[in-house]
C-alpha cells in the first residue's frame, strides 16, 4: 500500500511538485545558478527528478537506478558550471516539495499505520539521500578528471585534495556491500 500510494500521487502530481519546485528556487536566495536557467528549463528538471522518482518507485526502488541518475546529474552540473552547494540545495528543496505535497493527502494521512508511515517517510529520505550521495560522487569525480587532465596538480596534490572513501570506490555494488556490512555491524540489519 505504501508504494503504491506514493506512486500514484506522484504520477498524478508530477507537472505540479516541478512547478512548485520551480516556485522555490525562484524565492530561494542560495541558487542564483539555478535561477538564470530560463523558466521552462529550470521546470523541465524538476520535472525530470519527480519522473525519476516515479520511475524508481515503479521498478523496485533500486539502489542501482538511483545512483545512475543522480550520478549523471552530478556530472552534468559541474559541467554546466553549477556550484555544488546548490545542487544539493536544489536537491533539498526538492524532497520538501514533496514533502509538502503528500503531508495534505487524505489517503496517505489517514490510512497508514505507524510502521506504514515509518516505511513511506523511509522510501522517500532514501531516495533523497542516495540521492545527495551520488550527486556528490559524480561531481568529484569529473572535477578529480577535469582536474588531472589539466596538467595543473601533480597525481601526488590531487590526492591530497580529494580524499579517498566511497566517493572514489570503483562500483556501486561496493558501496551497497559496505552499507550493508555496516549495518550488520552495528545490529541494524539481520
Amino acid at each position: 500500500m505504501v508504494y503504491e500510494s506514493l506512486i500514484a500521487i506522484v504520477e498524478e502530481s508530477v507537472d505540479n511538485l516541478a512547478k512548485s519546485w520551480s516556485r522555490e528556487v525562484n524565492n530561494c536566495e542560495y541558487l542564483d545558478t539555478y535561477k538564470a536557467l530560463p523558466e521552462k528549463e529550470l521546470f523541465d528538471r524538476g520535472q525530470k527528478l519527480f519522473t525519476n522518482l516515479l520511475h524508481w518507485l515503479q521498478t523496485g526502488a533500486s539502489n542501482e537506478d538511483a545512483a545512475k541518475y543522480f550520478q549523471e546529474v552530478g556530472e552534468e552540473r559541474i559541467g554546466e558550471g553549477f556550484p555544488l552547494s546548490e545542487v544539493y540545495y536544489a536537491l533539498y528543496l526538492e524532497k520538501k516539495v514533496l514533502w509538502s505535497f503528500v503531508a495534505w493527502k487524505e489517503e496517505i494521512t489517514n490510512k497508514l499505520k505507524a510502521v506504514d508511515a515509518i516505511e513511506f517517510m523511509t522510501v522517500i529520505n532514501n531516495y533523497f539521500d542516495l540521492g545527495n550521495f551520488y550527486i556528490i560522487r559524480g561531481f568529484m569525480n569529473k572535477l578529480y578528471e577535469d582536474l588531472s587532465g589539466s596538467d595543473k596538480f601533480s597525481k601526488e596534490e590531487l590526492e591530497k585534495i580529494f580524499s579517498k572513501g566511497a566517493l572514489y570506490r570503483e562500483t556501486v555494488k561496493q558501496i551497497k556491500d559496505g552499507m550493508y556490512g555496516e549495518g550488520l555491524n552495528i545490529g541494524i540489519l539481520r
